[in-house]
C-alpha cells in the first residue's frame, strides 16, 4: 500500500484488496463502520469516503437498512449494440430467461407493434443466477407465432428468431431514463427502494423499419454500465 497516498485512498485500497482478493466475496457485507473504524484506526468521514468511491466503482453497494455489501463491478455494453442478452453477457457466465407472468395485455407504447392483440412475457434474466435485469417482452402472436412457444419457455428471443426462420432484426429505437424499481421489482431484482435503476424502452425493427418487437427493461445501475459511441 502506498504510504504516502491520502489515508481515505488506503483505506479503499485495503477494501478494494479485500474484494479482489476473495476475503470478501459477492453478497458480503462489510462489518459495521464503527467496527471497520475502529479496525483501521479510522475516522467515519474517511471511511465513509473510501466507501463512497468504492460504490461508485461498481465494488459494493449501500442498501438501506441493511448495510453495504459487495457486489460485481458492472458489465460495460454500448448501448447501439443490437443483440439479445444471451449474446450481450455471454462472457459473464450463463445467463438464463426466467418467465415470471404471460398475458395478452396492450400498451401504450407497444401499440407500434399493430392494432391487434399482443402478448406480453415479463422475464427475469440472469447471468450465473444473479439478477440483472426484468423485461416486458411484447410480441404480436399473429406476426411471430413460431417464436412465443420457445420464448414463454425460456428461450432467448434474437436466438429464436434465427431458428425459427423469423424476420432479421437490422435495428432498435430505445429511450432511456433512471429512476427507481417499484416493490415488485426490488424483490426480484434484490434492490432497495433508493437503489437507482435503469428503464428502457427498445422497439426491435426489421429490414423495412416494421417494428417487430417491443420490451421494457429495468435494470440496477450499479449491475450495467451503458456507453455511445458517435
Amino acid at each position: 500500500m502506498n504510504k504516502l497516498a491520502p489515508l481515505y485512498a488506503r483505506v479503499k485500497q485495503d477494501l478494494k484488496d479485500r474484494v479482489t482478493s476473495g476475503r470478501l466475496t459477492e453478497g458480503d457485507f462489510l462489518p459495521t463502520e464503527p467496527a471497520l473504524c475502529a479496525e483501521l484506526g479510522v475516522s467515519r468521514i474517511t471511511l465513509r469516503r473510501a466507501v463512497k468511491e468504492l460504490c461508485d466503482e461498481g465494488y459494493l453497494l449501500r442498501q438501506q437498512g441493511r448495510g453495504t455489501v459487495v457486489t460485481r463491478p458492472p458489465i460495460a455494453q454500448q448501448l447501439v449494440t443490437l443483440t439479445g442478452f444471451s449474446e450481450a453477457f455471454a462472457a459473464e457466465g450463463e445467463v438464463t430467461h426466467t418467465v415470471l407472468d404471460v398475458e395478452e395485455k396492450r400498451d401504450d407504447k407497444a401499440a407500434v407493434l399493430g392494432p391487434g392483440p399482443l402478448l406480453r412475457i415479463d422475464r427475469l434474466i440472469r447471468v450465473d443466477n444473479r439478477p440483472l435485469t426484468l423485461e416486458s417482452l411484447f410480441l404480436d402472436p399473429v406476426v411471430l407465432p413460431a417464436v412465443i412457444g420457445p420464448v414463454q419457455r425460456g428461450a432467448s428471443f434474437f436466438q429464436t428468431l434465427r431458428d425459427t426462420g423469423g424476420p432479421e432484426p437490422v435495428a432498435a429505437d430505445r429511450t432511456l431514463a433512471v429512476g427507481f424499481a417499484s416493490p415488485a421489482e426490488r424483490r426480484h431484482l434484490r434492490v432497495g427502494p433508493t437503489d437507482p435503476v435503469w428503464q428502457i424502452d427498445k422497439t426491435v425493427l426489421a429490414a423495412d423499419d416494421r417494428p417487430i418487437a417491443f420490451s421494457r427493461l429495468v435494470t440496477p445501475t450499479h449491475l450495467i454500465t451503458y456507453s455511445l459511441r458517435s
